[in-house]
C-alpha cells in the first residue's frame, strides 16, 4: 500500500532528486515551489513508487495522482499500485498531469493489464495546457508581432522613474498588499478575501530561504509596483510562478516580464513555462498576445463505472459529439449524485445532468445534456427526469433552474414543465463550453426554486 505523506520544506532534497532524475516533459507543476506551495489548497502530498514520484491532490469528490517517471516500466508500475491504491479507497483512478508520452504509456498499461481502453476517459483541454516562450523573444520583443508591446515598455520607461531589484523579505509585506489590491480590482469586492493563490503566494514568501526561487520586484516611488517569481524546471527552462503589478502604472506589465526575461536569460536558460491560463477568456488573450513558442499538453484520464460508460454510450449516440469532448465533461463535470436517468432492461436510455453555475439568478442548477435513445422517445422519460432534477435541485437549496432550449420546438416543452420564457443569458467563455456552440442562443428558461 502507498504511504502518501504530505510536502515539507526537509522533503525538497529528496523530491527535487526525484524531479531531476524523472522529469522528460517541462509542465509547470514539476518544480518543487509549485508543489509546496499549493499543498495547503490541495492537500498535497507524495510517496516514491518504483523510483517514479507521485503526488496525490485532493480534488472536490476524489483523489487525483501526478506521476512523474524515467522510463515506461517505472510509470507502469506506479500506475499499478496507484490503481490498487485508489480500489483501496472506492475510488476511481484519475490520473493528472500526463504528457503525450505518458499517455502512450497509459495505454500499453491498458492493454498489458488486460483492460478496455473504453473503461476510462481521456481528456486533453486545452485550457491546462502550459505556455511555453522564447525567453530571446520576450526580452528583445524584436518583430511586427512584439509592436504593442514595445509600445507599453517604451511608455512605462518615458513615464515612470523605477528600480528594478531582487525580491527580499523586505518587500514581502508590500507585495501581498499589492496581490490583495489586485484581488479587489477583478473581483470588485471591498475586502480582500484569503484566496487560494494568496495562500499559495504566502507560502512560498514565509519559506522563501529555503526554496530555490528567483524573483524580482519594480519599485516605483519607493514601493512595489509588481512583482514577479519562479524556479527552474531543467537547465534550459524556467517556470514563472506567479506576476503581480499594480495596472495603474502603464505598461507594467509587458516591463516586468521584459525585465524578467533579460535575467533568466542571464541566467542561461532559454525557455519560460507560464503556466496554464484555466480557460479564462481575459487570461488566455493576455498570454497569446505574447506568442508562445509552444503549449505543454497535460492530460487526464479517470477510470468509469459501467454506468458512466452508458452515459457516454448514449451521449454520443443522442448527440453526435465526439468521445473527447464527452470524456472531458465525464472527468470534470459529472458525478452520480447529479446525473439522472432511466433504465430499461439494464440499460440507460434517458438522462440529464446538472451542473451547478453562479448566474445572475444566484445559485444555478443547469439541466444539460438532456437525452433519450430514439426508441424510447415519445414516453415522457425526459419530462420524468427533469421533474427529478428539479426538485432535487430545489432540496438541496438551489436559486434557480435553468435549461437553454436546443431549437425553439423545445421552447413550448420546457415552459409547460414550468420554466420561464428564454431570458438569462449564460456566458460559457470561461471554461468548457456547455451551451450550444453559438453564443447568441445561449439564453436560458429559469424556474426560480425560492
Amino acid at each position: 500500500m502507498i504511504q502518501f505523506q504530505p510536502i515539507l520544506i526537509s522533503d525538497r532534497t529528496k523530491i527535487e532528486e526525484l524531479l531531476r532524475k524523472n522529469s522528460r516533459s517541462i509542465i509547470c507543476d514539476h518544480t518543487f515551489t509549485n508543489l509546496y506551495a499549493w499543498q495547503a489548497t490541495y492537500q498535497t502530498s507524495w510517496a516514491e513508487v518504483a523510483g517514479a514520484l507521485v503526488v496525490r491532490y485532493a480534488l472536490e469528490r476524489e483523489y487525483g495522482y501526478m506521476i512523474v517517471a524515467e522510463g515506461e516500466e517505472s510509470f507502469r508500475e506506479a500506475v499499478t499500485e496507484i490503481d490498487t491504491f485508489a480500489r483501496s479507497i472506492a475510488q476511481p483512478m484519475r490520473l493528472l498531469g500526463m504528457s503525450y508520452e505518458d499517455a502512450e504509456w497509459f495505454g500499453r498499461w491498458v492493454k498489458m493489464t488486460g483492460r478496455d481502453e473504453a473503461d476510462y476517459a481521456i481528456s486533453d483541454n486545452r485550457d491546462y495546457q502550459d505556455y511555453i516562450y522564447s525567453l530571446e523573444d520576450l526580452s528583445s520583443l524584436r518583430g511586427r508581432k512584439y509592436q504593442p508591446k514595445r509600445n507599453h515598455v517604451n511608455k512605462f520607461e518615458s513615464m515612470y522613474d523605477y528600480r528594478f531589484e531582487e525580491l527580499q523579505q523586505e518587500h514581502f509585506e508590500e507585495c501581498l498588499k499589492l496581490e490583495c489590491r489586485w484581488q479587489r480590482r477583478k473581483s470588485g469586492e471591498a475586502d480582500c478575501s484569503e484566496t487560494s493563490e494568496q495562500c499559495a503566494i504566502r507560502r512560498v514568501l514565509g519559506a522563501y530561504d529555503d526554496l530555490d526561487v528567483t524573483g524580482r520586484v519594480i519599485m516605483i516611488n519607493g514601493h512595489v509596483a509588481a512583482f514577479t517569481y519562479g524556479s527552474a524546471l531543467s537547465e534550459e527552462c524556467f517556470c514563472t510562478h506567479i506576476e503581480k503589478a499594480d495596472a495603474q502604472y502603464e505598461g507594467i506589465f509587458p516591463m516586468i516580464n521584459r525585465l524578467f526575461a533579460d535575467v533568466l536569460l542571464q541566467k542561461g536558460f532559454r525557455w519560460v513555462n507560464r503556466e496554464e491560463d484555466m480557460g479564462l477568456a481575459g487570461l488566455r488573450r493576455s498570454k497569446l498576445s505574447y506568442h508562445p513558442a509552444r503549449m505543454q499538453e497535460k492530460l487526464s484520464v479517470k477510470e468509469l463505472s459501467a454506468e458512466q460508460r452508458e452515459w457516454r454510450r448514449l451521449w454520443m449516440e443522442c448527440f453526435g459529439d465526439e468521445r473527447e469532448w464527452v470524456d472531458r465533461f465525464l472527468i470534470e463535470h459529472s458525478t452520480e449524485e447529479n446525473t439522472f436517468i432511466h433504465k430499461e432492461q439494464g440499460a440507460v436510455v434517458a438522462m440529464l445532468h446538472l451542473v451547478e453555475l453562479q448566474t445572475e439568478v444566484g445559485r444555478t442548477a443547469y439541466l444539460y445534456a438532456i437525452a433519450t435513445a430514439a426508441e424510447w422517445r415519445g414516453r415522457g422519460l425526459a419530462m420524468k427526469l427533469v421533474g427529478e432534477a428539479v426538485e432535487a435541485a430545489r432540496e438541496r437549496g438551489y436559486d434557480a433552474a435553468a435549461v437553454i432550449p436546443a431549437d425553439e420546438s423545445l421552447v413550448g416543452f420546457y415552459r409547460r414543465l414550468g420554466f420561464g420564457e428564454p431570458s438569462l443569458r449564460m456566458d460559457f467563455s470561461s471554461g468548457m463550453d456547455l451551451g450550444t456552440g453559438v453564443a447568441e442562443r445561449d439564453v436560458a428558461m429559469v424556474m426560480k426554486l425560492k
